[in-house]
């Protein structure tokens, strides 16, 4: 029995600490914020909405498609098109798979659509 009890406090200490290396950072997960706007002036009321997902560039072709990971158990990915005529479009340069990008999807009361994308500053790569 002596034997026992540190067999199993030992067993514990070394479960519990594996326990980080199964967590996972919350700096390698998708975001997705979705925020509807009203203004009142002097012209009347202004509204407005804004999608900003914080995610991974899983497919990209210029001036065509982006598809990154957004947050969800259902739908692990978004697809935006880059080719409507709709839209006004400011991508980055030099975009490609595995970087972490903000899409910011806006819609003015005018029923106008923007789409912006920037490298992510809370995914940026840390300085060497």
């Amino acid at each position: 029995m002596k034997k026992f009890i540190p067999s199993c406090c030992a067993t514990a200490l070394l479960f519990v600490g594996t326990l980080p290396v199964f967590a996972q950072k919350t700096s390698d997960q998708s975001t997705e914020t979705k925020q509807n706007t009203t203004t009142m002036t002097a012209n009347g009321t202004v509204k407005g909405t804004t999608d900003t997902i914080n995610g991974k560039v899983e497919s990209y072709d210029a001036g065509k498609s982006l598809k990154v990971s957004v947050p969800g158990k259902i739908i692990t990915s978004k697809s935006f098109s880059l080719d409507s005529k709709d839209y006004t479009y400011n991508v980055v340069p030099n975009l490609k798979p595995g970087d972490w990008v903000a899409v910011t999807e806006k819609t003015d009361n005018k029923g106008h659509k923007s789409l912006t994308v920037k490298h992510s500053k809370a995914h940026s790569a840390p300085a060497s």
